[in-house]
């Protein structure tokens, strides 16, 4: 009943402004005759509605300030324009639609973990950390456990101190990838570090990506169950010395027994390293189909909200990142600044452009020597985002390694994965979502750092056909 009085109310209101004062009507309606109004000698002196009927009367006119004292229920939802008065006739919502909800607040993340006593930091960027050094001191708190997940092994310092932990008694498990243990590349060789570890009679198994290219691409490392470490660092000198990395300790147990799961998974399907070199995948012919790897476990957890959005506090490939990042995409209302290693992604190429396209403010720094042969990283300039360039933390040896993204200033994705193809259907690869402010004011700052650095694309920096494959390039 309040509806269709609403209804009337506002074709009533409709009909009062465009009368001329020498026609009128009588309005018949279900709260019996209300009065005389003006009615226009055109095409709309007719209309049929329930109820409703009209008829030539000379009465004094009818305008809205007569409605309330018909219907008081009614002049909340009278329209103030006829413009209103029209689109709420046709069908528009009497309120305007509920702001979207506020992201809950969450506490800081802390500056600091702890481990057996001693003091390890939230998070770390290779130009202002040494990482290494903490992680060899993640090592030596250690007393019970590491698992490790590593794609590639190559610091004296962080293999003498597993030496070190297992010597004491720390059950020491290592998932490695398996083209660090045999490459498969002419030029590249067993490092050292891995020889030592196989020497030494580490519990070690390797795991391989699929089709030719892919690769366990992971960096993680679970101590005495306590404690996680993560991120784009691989164990390496150069990471340390020249690139632009990422790592992160985690203390939440949520996330640690995820990680822990994911990594039981892999141990499980990884292979023993056997004498002599497998054999190497067989290549698939130019328009075959190219199969993807069995999916990784799914976290049931949604434990980050992001714009209304749920998603997952850690995502794992094979097969399960690309769809999480492209609803944070989606969500995304202000600002994405993406630093990217490699990027191949159709997915989130276009869920890019579409958050372009409705305002949302995306800036990209990518690695230059990526940059240089992958065409999907020089669409974006040709498309008209805003695309930096960088190498090394010197600008001139080194790369660009990082992997994460800062949402609205509010939300991080960061871990192993890159945005690309191969790391969705090929790769071994975590990601993780996270939405303590302190982590997101210290990407964000990151993230400057970075672009500061950078420079705008050329076009000598991108050379097209014949590029190396991603996530192959230095052991990356």
């Amino acid at each position: 009943m309040v509806n269709t009085l609403r209804r009337f109310a506002v074709i009533v209101a409709l009909l009062s402004s465009t009368v001329p004062s020498s026609a009128q009507m009588r309005v018949a309606s279900p709260l019996g005759s209300v009065g005389a109004m003006p009615m226009p000698l055109t095409p709309f002196t007719h209309f049929a509605a329930p109820a409703l009927s009209l008829s030539p009367l000379s009465m004094p006119a009818l305008t809205p300030s007569f409605v309330p004292s018909v219907a008081p229920a009614l002049s909340a939802a009278l329209p103030v324009s006829l413009e209103q008065g029209r689109a709420y006739f046709d069908g528009a919502a009497a309120k305007p639609d509920a702001p979207a909800p506020a992201n809950p607040a969450r506490a800081p993340r802390g500056e600091t973990v702890s481990l057996n006593g001693v003091v390890l930091p939230a998070r770390m960027f290779s130009d202002e950390t040494v990482i290494s050094g903490q992680l060899i001191r993640a090592i030596d708190a250690a007393n019970t456990s590491i698992d490790i997940a590593i794609h590639g092994l190559a610091l004296r310092e962080v293999a003498a101190a597993l030496v070190r932990a297992k010597k004491r008694g720390v059950k020491i498990r290592v998932v490695m990838n398996q083209t660090h243990v045999f490459p498969e590349k002419q030029r590249d060789t067993r490092t050292a570090e891995v020889q030592l570890l196989m020497d030494q009679g580490f519990e070690m198994k390797m795991l391989r990506g699929g089709d030719m290219f892919g690769v366990m691409h992971n960096k993680i490392a679970i101590f005495d169950n306590k404690i996680l470490e993560t991120g784009s660092y691989n164990w390496t000198h150069a990471a340390d010395t020249w690139h632009w990395e990422n790592a992160m300790f985690l203390a939440e147990q949520a996330r640690i027994k995820a990680y822990q799961e994911y990594w039981n998974w892999m141990w499980s399907i990884s292979s023993k390293i056997p004498s002599k070199a497998p054999a190497l995948p067989t290549p698939i012919p130019e328009g075959e189909p190219h199969p993807s790897l069995p999916s990784a476990p799914e976290d049931a957890d949604r434990s980050v909200t992001f714009n209304g959005v749920s998603l997952p506090a850690q995502t794992f490939s094979p097969g399960r990142v690309t769809a999480h990042l492209e609803r944070a995409i989606d969500a995304s209302r202000i600002s994405i600044d993406l630093a990217n290693f490699s990027f191949t992604s159709e997915v989130l190429r276009d869920a890019l452009l579409r958050a372009q396209e409705r305002g949302v403010k995306v800036r990209i720094v990518f690695d230059a020597q990526q940059y240089r042969y992958l065409s999907e990283m020089h669409w974006f300039a040709e498309h008209g985002f805003d695309v930096m360039l960088s190498a090394g933390k010197s600008g001139e040896k080194g790369v660009m390694h990082n992997k994460f993204a800062v949402f609205d200033g509010v939300l991080v994705e960061a871990g192993s994965f890159n945005w690309t193809r191969n790391g969705e259907r090929n790769n071994y690869e975590n990601a993780m979502f996270l939405d303590a402010p302190d982590d997101a004011a210290a990407f964000a700052s990151h993230f400057k750092r970075v672009r500061d650095q950078a420079w705008a694309p050329e076009p000598d920096d991108h050379h097209g056909a014949g590029a190396a494959p991603e996530d192959v390039n230095l052991g990356h």
